[in-house]
């Protein structure tokens, strides 16, 4: 019991250093990002308080659902890519090491399970997920559903078609799900639903991103694509909550966004870069060497999707759309097209696919955007790596395609 003791106390003492630390940092920046990232830190540190109802939800989970009963989501990839930018990476590869999976697994959810399993994760009281984009954190989901006696359910969204918008029987069927979820959850965590709230919140915060996106296609704000990905990575934890409605206003001014937006001298970076898929969360060495040469990841892939206002009345089927028709849903036919408006829209010299190791999604509609690309003249570079690698772990031949690539542009 002592020694019990010791570990939650020392525990509770590390968490409020680190929330210390995070609104210092917030509070000395003023952006929008360092806001965002205290606001998703102080709470998900409230899922390890004794008795937390703890919804393990999948990437692309509508957050709104669980923000209108006052559910923070521990999403196991931001939690894989936290904890492995942390003073807990040592735990957590060796955990990784123990774990009886195929070490081609995706790292993201290798890496979130070990986490699982040495502690530093709290155990799920429900896990939740949807098909989009990947089946293989339905299956960990559903693993650790199985190994913590909790229940699982998993939206199933159809495909989108390769061209236009979703078929409005499809977006109803979403829609059912989601609605049958959210009253579930209600019943499991007894919790009283508030979605008005949260669906004013979350308009706020899509609002804002809309705003933004908006100029950045008109080329008046050049955002550094990385730091946006991010953005909306750790976005998700807040969104529907006043946190996050305030960290995505805060991106509309420029103090807000100044830590995400590349220089504008003599009409920006040269080459403009397009980024698909994840990115190395831990290596900047890549972006590095791009800035370096004056260049500028300025469009990563996700800035396709629409964000269209939530109906307060009747949210879900906009939720469902979201999910349907989300970039990186459907074909391969279709990521190629969407990829080449963007190149388009945007005037990309350069597109660089960033293949993370163990994504079969993602890899696997390779060939046919080589193939889009190469047809209209784009050029084009896939690099093998991991997102969760720590800085120089072996990236001396991405660093070198790399290098060959910005000398062809």
């Amino acid at each position: 019991m002592p020694d019990l003791l010791g570990d939650t106390l020392a525990a509770t003492a590390a968490r409020r250093a680190a929330v210390a630390r995070s609104r210092l940092s917030a509070f000395q920046a003023g952006t929008a990002r360092r806001y965002l990232e205290n606001a998703a830190l102080v709470a998900s540190l409230r899922l390890f308080e004794p008795g937390a109802f703890v919804p393990w939800v999948s990437y692309l989970f509508p957050p709104e659902i669980l923000a209108s009963l006052g559910l923070i989501p521990l999403i196991p990839e931001v939690a894989a890519a936290t904890l492995t930018g942390s003073p807990f990476r040592n735990q957590v590869e060796a955990g990784v090491n123990r774990l009886h999976l195929s070490r081609d697994t995706c790292t993201y959810h290798r890496a979130a399970l070990a986490s699982l399993r040495e502690g530093l994760l709290p155990a799920p009281s429900v896990c939740l997920g949807t098909t989009p984009f990947c089946l293989g954190k339905e299956c960990m989901l559903d693993t650790v559903a199985s190994q913590y006696g909790v229940p699982f359910e998993s939206v199933q969204v159809p495909w989108p078609p390769d061209d236009g918008p979703a078929p409005a029987e499809h977006v109803a069927e979403v829609a059912d799900q989601l609605r049958e979820v959210h009253a579930n959850l209600a019943t499991l965590s007894g919790k009283r639903p508030r979605m008005d709230r949260t669906v004013a919140y979350s308009n706020r915060a899509t609002e804002a991103w809309r705003q933004l996106t908006q100029l950045r296609i008109s080329g008046e704000v050049i955002v550094n694509a990385r730091q946006a990905f991010t953005f909306l990575f750790i976005g998700q934890i807040v969104l529907g909550t006043g946190a996050g409605a305030k960290g995505f206003e805060r991106l509309l001014s420029e103090r807000g966004r100044k830590d995400m937006v590349l220089p504008s001298d003599n009409g920006g970076p040269h080459p403009r870069l397009l980024w698909l898929h994840t990115v190395p969360h831990h290596d900047h060495g890549l972006f590095d060497l791009i800035a370096s040469r004056g260049g500028g990841v300025v469009v990563e892939e996700t800035i396709n999707q629409e964000l269209l206002p939530l109906d307060p009345t009747d949210p879900f089927p906009e939720l469902a759309r979201r999910l349907i028709e989300h970039p990186l849903w459907g074909s391969a036919s279709r990521r190629a097209r969407l990829v080449l408006e963007l190149v388009r829209s945007n005037r990309i010299d350069g597109v660089i696919h960033f293949t993370h190791w163990g994504c079969r999604h993602g890899a696997g509609s390779l060939p046919v955007i080589h193939a889009a690309l190469s047809g209209a003249g784009v050029p084009f570079l896939a690099i093998d790596g991991d997102a969760l690698d720590q800085p120089g772990a072996g990236n001396g031949q991405a660093l070198g395609q790399m290098e060959s690539f910005l000398e062809m542009l």
